[in-house]
């Protein structure tokens, strides 16, 4: 499910500061460290800006801090000791070039206030997503993405043009649609449909499942629960008994009276209750 590289990784801290008065504008903690990625950075900052050192490399207890510096912006990128930092330095200072041009009206007349900057988010968590997921995984929302639920955790990079684009893809999911068709039928670019599923599975708004279709292989894992017989009826049960893993759902289809429409509708509803799996790798 998770195809995220092991290039990304060994990503652990990204953070954004302005030059001038050492201000964290915007700063993304992805992967526990044994050590303070805000101390680490205040650190560095400090000899960058305040001494005034050309710093482009620091190591602490066995994390690596890539640095560039940008016109206003200095990007810090701590990163797990890698045989090529390359890569990384490169991402980041992409990163910097596209803050700076995005926000260079907001950078002359600075007024302290880092909150509009916080969408921003979005074109970092393009370029290193928290996670990667396979473009036909379909998303589900879960209970969690609902505000009235007590598990619920906020997206801070929720807002402005960040929220708009979330709550499109939100729109959309509908346990049907893969991430790929929810790409295009919102028009959204792949860099932000990558930091939005990210998003959406890091702070536990959406699971996601392979799509069923009238190809998919499923086989038998338990027997149906009674609640599942009384609402389908006892042909569930030859319907689970048929899934063995050498017929696809449409040799399973021709063998019972369901349509293929509401057999896939039965077997989502028999796969999310762990009743099948897939047969197939």
């Amino acid at each position: 499910m998770c195809a995220t590289s092991d290039y990304e990784e060994h990503v652990r801290y990204v953070s954004l500061v302005r030059r001038e008065g050492g201000e964290p504008v915007i700063g993304i903690t992805y992967r526990e460290m044994s050590v303070d990625p805000d101390l680490v950075a205040s650190f560095v900052l400090a000899v960058i800006i305040f001494e005034n050192r050309q710093l482009r490399r620091f190591v602490k207890e066995g994390y690596v801090v890539v640095i560039e510096e940008g016109k206003e912006m200095v990007g810090l990128l701590i990163i797990d000791k890698v045989e090529d930092e390359d890569p990384y330095r490169e991402v980041l200072k992409g990163i910097i070039r596209t803050f700076e041009t995005v926000y260079e009206a907001q950078l002359e007349s600075w007024n302290g206030d880092v909150r509009p900057f916080r969408e921003f988010a979005l074109s970092i968590l393009g370029a290193y997503p928290y996670r990667r997921f396979d473009w036909e995984l379909v998303p589900r929302l879960s209970r969690k993405s609902d505000p009235a639920f007590e598990g619920y955790a906020p997206i801070p990079w929720s807002v402005g043009e960040a929220d708009k684009k979330i709550q499109t893809v939100v729109s959309f999911v509908n346990g049907k649609r893969t991430i790929l068709e929810i790409m295009q039928s919102t028009g959204l670019s792949q860099e932000d449909m990558v930091a939005i599923v990210s998003i959406l599975d890091h702070f536990g708004w959406a699971t996601f499942g392979r799509k069923i279709t009238a190809e998919t292989y499923l086989v038998k894992v338990s027997d149906p629960h009674k609640f599942l017989v009384g609402v389908y009826g006892e042909q569930i049960n030859r319907f689970v008994e048929l899934c063995d893993g050498t017929k696809n759902l449409e040799d399973v289809a021709a063998l019972l009276s369901y349509s293929m429409e509401v057999l896939l509708t039965v077997a989502k509803s028999l796969v999310d209750a762990g009743v099948l799996g897939f047969g197939e790798t």
